[in-house]
């Protein structure tokens, strides 16, 4: 082959995500590392799985109350993220009374796998589901330093975000 179509072979193969992960792969490339909760496994059952373009997603829903699940998201592209927290904006039913909130938020910070992570409160609870909690696409690298970038999001309460934020671990 051609020297000169060997480096453009390359470089068509990054423009078009191609991967040199086998067909049969269950979650993602082979270099991404699998974030996951044991804990809530063991509590609420195995996990749906999803392979994505670049990645994977895993959903644990508690079979007896399904406004709490836990959605983790690896990517082994960069994710979107945020300088600053956005404004919890929604409605707060109060003794009855309901009242429009548009209020700021700073980061609040919990550890996953031994790493630093800022997470916010994306909405407020409904009758349709419970409040939600979410990381932006946050960097995190596993024991033998491969990284993957991780969204992790929490449909409950404020104290199952900070719980389960710290049960999570890298597949061995």
């Amino acid at each position: 082959m051609n020297r000169r179509v060997i480096p453009l072979l390359s470089f068509l193969c990054l423009l078009t995500h191609c991967s040199s992960t086998p067909p049969d792969s269950s979650l993602g490339p082979s270099t991404l590392p699998i974030l996951s909760s044991p804990a809530r496994a063991n509590a609420w059952g195995a996990p749906e799985k999803t392979k994505t373009r670049d990645g994977y997603e895993l959903l644990y829903t508690n079979p007896a109350n399904n406004k709490e699940k836990l959605t983790i998201t690896g990517s082994s592209e960069l994710m979107f993220f945020l300088l600053y927290p956005p404004h919890l904006r929604g409605t707060r039913i109060i003794d009855g009374n309901t009242f429009q909130v548009d209020e700021a938020q700073l980061w609040k910070k919990a550890r996953v796998a031994n790493q630093t992570v800022k997470w916010y409160h994306a909405h407020l609870p409904s009758t349709h589901y419970g409040g939600i909690f979410r990381t932006l696409g946050t960097e995190l690298k596993n024991g033998s330093g491969k990284i993957g970038q991780y969204r992790i999001e929490v449909e409950g309460t404020k104290n199952q975000m900070q719980t389960w934020l710290s049960e999570l671990r890298f597949r061995q």
